[in-house]
């Protein structure tokens, strides 16, 4: 194969990398710019040197070794916070920069470059749609760790109520000395947010989530 078409793969693999990487680091997401452009770069090369040894070994067993590769990579960005689940989509990028970077190594630039391209469609287009989501109305469990006062959690009913948020169930459970508070209610991203401020100025509020 031709060095510099090889060189050429490699190019562009780093440019796609890098475009992905550009719009993760812009809205500041764990893999940005350097990673997602060392990924693309390492599966275009790992991808060119599975071609060479067509007649000496088994190619696809290095292929198949990119996408275990990049799983460990990927699981590395996943983290939980008590009931939420962080990184699943900058795993879901690491995997899909490193499937760009096999397609360019195998030649398909075409398609390569429709998937990145398809990528920042699904990251810069329906974040926003999501945006416009969040300001629907939908059933949430919202789930407050809290001092062991009844009054606490009166306030905790009377502060949602205040911003026309209907409760439909509300239980209360002890744990470690504290009261768990699980409500359920239909409520906006906006209105969630705006809740937890005001919770959070009580002194008696140590955990919120949904």
């Amino acid at each position: 194969m031709d060095e510099i078409v090889l060189l050429e793969r490699l190019l562009i693999s780093l440019v796609l990398g890098g475009i992905i990487g550009l719009e993760r680091q812009y809205n500041e997401k764990p893999a940005g710019f350097t990673t997602n452009s060392l990924i693309c770069l390492g599966s275009t090369l790992f991808t060119i040197l599975s071609v060479k040894m067509m007649g000496v070994g088994d190619p696809g067993r290095i292929a198949a070794q990119i996408i275990t590769g990049v799983g460990f990579l990927g699981a590395g960005a996943i983290l939980r916070e008590g009931n939420k689940v962080s990184g699943l989509t900058t795993a879901a990028c690491v995997w899909l920069v490193a499937a760009v970077g096999m397609a360019i190594g195998f030649g398909n630039y075409i398609l390569g470059a429709s998937a990145a391209g398809l990528v920042l469609v699904v990251q810069l287009v329906f974040r926003k749609s999501l945006g416009v989501l969040e300001r629907i109305k939908k059933y949430e469990t919202i789930h407050v760790v809290c001092e062991p006062s009844w009054s606490v959690v009166d306030t905790i009913s009377s502060t949602m109520a205040k911003h026309n948020v209907e409760i439909k169930t509300r239980t209360i459970l002890k744990e470690n000395g504290l009261f768990v508070v699980r409500i359920v209610a239909a409520v906006t991203g906006p209105e969630f947010e705006r809740i937890a401020k005001d919770l959070f100025v009580m002194p008696g509020i140590k955990e919120l989530t949904r």
